[in-house]
């Protein structure tokens, strides 16, 4: 079967998606249609981005869009998106059997096309949109129900934890499986280095991945400057990029490494201590959140520090592999620098934590669980083509 994922971003560094596509590609032809919202242009940017051992043709729709800008501010942006995301599978559609939904955000083009030239799709919600954006009641109403309905067409609906079931309880899905945003066990980079200036007797806290505002990264930075006796090791990209990297460059123990593949953001924090996975609760989606950073620190054996919000928070705290923490109060930075004290004040026992969080990877979260199920999954549909 040849598949086309769409993506409204580029797709890359994007762990997720490349765990997918590499997965499938052991018995499938994938390729990638996403959006560069950096570039503009009437041409589609064709480019090869390897995963692993393979690579793989990405076709980037060039249509500028800020990140983080609001939901209205990407209305036209994303429109136009849609239209030249359908032209491409209408004009292309010998390339494709199936489309591999990822989100919303590119739902309408995608099922468009299919029912016109008899496609499979494939729906896989990293976000449930109607719970992403703070929008009138009256807005996510209607959201609701438009991504419920494409819920109920898909012929395959992917979710990334079983407490997801119950935030599309409004649909009904032909098939539904869980595909968690737990990372595959490769043998990590050893070469990647740290930045230079970095010192060993620090403890390095580490983040990669997206660079926005409900994972209490500006409150972790302003906790960071105020503190000389840990170093800040960051990756990736997003809307507070520039503020990162202005805190970088005024301080000694922060280091920003701009966007990175994502063998070397596991390196990175391979060769650092602890890991955060801090995501506000007050945004609905992230109640039923499944992080890539809790499976990252499982797999890597790291202590981590999280928000105590769902059931995700009760396996760290049975492990005792990390730290949660209470933000109700809204005494976020003071919470993260007491944990982070907490931690630091256990250093001699985080072999023993890292050996706990390892073994709840390997008996409960292992990537090849999820991949297996992703397979069998696409084998079915082909079974009942």
């Amino acid at each position: 079967m040849n598949i086309c994922f769409i993506r409204s971003d580029k797709g890359y560094p994007d762990s997720r998606v490349e765990k997918e596509m590499y997965a499938l590609s052991k018995e499938h032809d994938v390729f990638l249609l996403g959006w560069n919202r950096e570039a503009s242009g009437d041409r589609i940017i064709h480019e090869k981005h390897r995963i692993h051992d393979k690579e793989f043709d990405y076709y980037l729709i060039p249509e500028p869009a800020a990140y983080g800008g609001g939901m209205k501010r990407m209305i036209g942006p994303m429109k136009r998106f849609w239209k030249r995301a359908y032209d491409f599978l209408s004009e292309n559609s010998s390339m494709y059997d199936a489309v591999h939904i990822v989100n919303f955000d590119t739902a309408r083009p995608a099922f468009k096309a299919a029912r016109k030239f008899g496609k499979k799709t494939v729906y896989d919600i990293f976000d449930y949109y109607a719970d992403s954006y703070n929008a009138p009641d009256s807005v996510k109403k209607v959201i609701r129900k438009i991504e419920n309905d494409f819920i109920s067409q898909a012929d395959m609906t992917i979710i990334c934890s079983e407490e997801r079931r119950s935030q599309i309880a409004g649909s009904s899905p032909k098939k539904l499986i869980v595909v968690e945003n737990t990372p595959e066990d490769l043998e990590v980079k050893d070469s990647f280095e740290l930045a230079p200036g970095s010192s060993p007797e620090r403890p390095k806290v580490v983040y990669g991945g997206m660079l926005v505002f409900d994972r209490f990264l500006k409150e972790t930075c302003e906790v960071m400057m105020s503190r000389s006796d840990i170093e800040w090791h960051v990756a990736g990209y997003g809307v507070l990029r520039p503020y990162i990297e202005e805190c970088a460059a005024a301080h000694e123990n922060i280091f920003y490494y701009g966007p990175l593949p994502y063998d070397d953001i596991i390196a990175l924090e391979e060769k650092c201590d602890i890991m955060t996975a801090l995501q506000d609760p007050s945004v609905p989606n992230n109640r039923y959140s499944a992080p890539n950073k809790f499976y990252e620190a499982l797999m890597l054996g790291k202590p981590l520090i999280m928000v105590r919000n769902g059931s995700i928070c009760k396996e760290i705290e049975r492990g005792g592999f990390g730290v949660t923490i209470d933000v109700s109060d809204g005494q976020i930075k003071e919470h993260i620098s007491a944990a982070l004290d907490e931690l630091i004040a256990e250093r001699g026992n985080w072999d023993q934590m890292g050996k706990s969080a390892r073994d709840l990877y390997d008996t409960e979260h292992p990537w090849s669980k999820s991949a297996e199920a992703l397979s069998e999954g696409y084998r079915e549909l082909i079974r009942n083509n």
